[in-house]
């Protein structure tokens, strides 16, 4: 893997890194606020529309959210005393304050999260697609390094490669065509059409993970061919194919 190669890498693995850290935010922030505007509640549901139900339901929250704050700081190490648990009180205090704030600012909830969410999982599919194709652990069911002579190993390979890098191609192409017709939509209908119907972000910009993702596999798999026939061979490892070792760890016990 040459020096341009790695840095694309490292930008993809920040970039997926990124939309699993704002994936994972919206929809947790979504459903805290479902579960916290629900007009009836688990003690509403046992107990019924007694008055003092609803207090005694924010009581119990609290006292639960003191008990799991408390038992975090003292697997943090800190001693068991009044400080400590001051300290719980007031964490979980800030945390009540936060999340009535929450449901103020924002009566409606994140209604657009499960849409986002998708969205940057079918980034995340297509990047990490690519990042898989770089680090060769893409599944591959290849016996050809137990079947075919070592002459003609590195030659066999090389073709595999070249012809995933050329069905990538062709997949990018399918991919445009499809992203033109998405951007016909947006573009006839001034933006007011061609998007998402809880998440004002045109489709044709989600969905040009696709060609991207695959323009990168194609340009890696063809590297990657052209390895191959300079002679470079790739012997079979299970443990990389699962993702357990990577390349480098290869090299190291190679030169060890």
């Amino acid at each position: 893997m040459g020096p341009l190669s790695r840095k694309v890498l490292k930008l993809e693995q920040r970039f997926c890194a990124a939309c699993l850290a704002v994936m994972g935010t919206g929809v947790f922030l979504d459903v805290v606020h479902r579960v916290a505007s629900r007009e009836r509640g688990l003690m509403t549901r046992l107990f019924g529309e007694a008055p003092w139900v609803a207090p005694m339901g924010t009581a119990l929250g609290l006292a639960v959210t003191l008990l799991l704050v408390t038992a975090a700081l003292r697997a943090r190490g800190r001693p068991a005393g009044a400080r400590t648990w001051g300290e719980s009180a007031v964490i979980t205090g800030i945390i009540y304050a936060l999340l009535r704030a929450f449901l103020v600012l924002v009566p409606n909830g994140l209604v657009w999260s499960q849409t986002l969410g998708l969205v940057l999982m079918l980034w995340v599919g297509c990047i990490g697609a690519s990042m898989a194709a770089a680090e060769r652990r893409h599944l591959a069911l290849d016996l050809g390094s137990r079947l075919w002579p070592k002459k003609v190993l590195p030659y066999v390979q090389g073709v595999g490669h070249a012809l995933t890098g050329l069905f990538c191609i062709v997949l990018t192409g399918l991919s445009v065509v499809s992203l033109r017709s998405h951007f016909g939509d947006y573009a006839d209908t001034d933006g007011a059409g061609g998007t998402f119907v809880a998440l004002p972000i045109p489709k044709w910009l989600a969905f040009t993970a696709i060609p991207l993702g695959f323009t990168l596999m194609a340009i890696r798999f063809l590297a990657q061919a052209v390895e191959s026939w300079r002679g470079h061979v790739e012997e079979e490892d299970a443990l990389q194919m699962l993702g357990l070792k990577t390349q480098d760890q290869d090299t190291a016990q190679e030169k060890s």
